[in-house]
């Protein structure tokens, strides 16, 4: 049986991976109506081990989408559907270099940072200034502001040969900083906006 062959979410290595469990049930699915399906659909869950790196992953998938199934560990490799493909390919690719050079890691979280004032409208200027525009226009709260000042920071440290060197354990939390950053920028008012139009849908308006 010929293993399948995919980029390791944990290494960032395109390699073939080992099925090493499956697991199906069947779980309780609700329509738009709020109200619990009859008859939900079969669910499973394989996990892979990487040939590369020999870390497990593992992925979801149901009988109406099988063909395409959800990665659910880790979890913090890929970013809300919400999230302009400008910025989040370049998420993406910084997940793949976290480990093997987080210098890289940093300078790729910068130009994402980029990538969200360009989308945002601020494209002018030093990264700096584009950021503090962003806050002036109410996008970005105060606290957001210091976590993009770090953020920013740490990616000129990266790019230069600066004393302050990135290290694997800083981008744990700058990864944990970009995503709390763009989860207010994106994924909240998009998640709003979808429940509120399902409140409407289901009051008729």
């Amino acid at each position: 049986m010929n293993e399948p062959v995919f980029v390791c979410p944990h290494c960032g290595n395109k390699t073939p991976h080992r099925e090493v469990f499956s697991h199906s049930y069947v779980g309780d699915w609700y329509g738009s109506d709020g109200r619990l399906m009859k008859h939900s659909p079969t669910s499973c869950y394989t996990g892979y081990a990487c040939a590369t790196c020999g870390d497990l992953s593992i992925y979801e998938a149901h009988d109406f989408d099988s063909d395409d199934p959800t990665l659910v560990f880790p979890s913090n490799v890929d970013l809300d559907a919400s999230i302009p493909e400008i910025v989040a390919s370049n998420y993406r690719e910084s997940k793949r270099v976290q480990k093997v050079s987080p210098n890289s890691f940093a300078v790729l979280i910068r130009r994402a940072l980029e990538a969200l004032c360009d989308d945002r409208g601020v494209s002018s200027g030093t990264l700096q200034a584009r950021l503090a525009k962003l806050s002036e226009k109410g996008e970005i709260p105060p606290v957001l502001v210091e976590v993009t000042d770090v953020l920013r920071t740490l990616g000129n440290s990266g790019a230069h040969n600066a004393e302050q060197r990135v290290t694997v354990p800083m981008t744990w939390q700058m990864d944990k900083f970009f995503r709390t950053l763009v989860e207010y920028v994106y994924v909240a008012p998009a998640r709003l906006k979808e429940f509120r139009k399902s409140l409407d849908k289901r009051e008729g308006k």
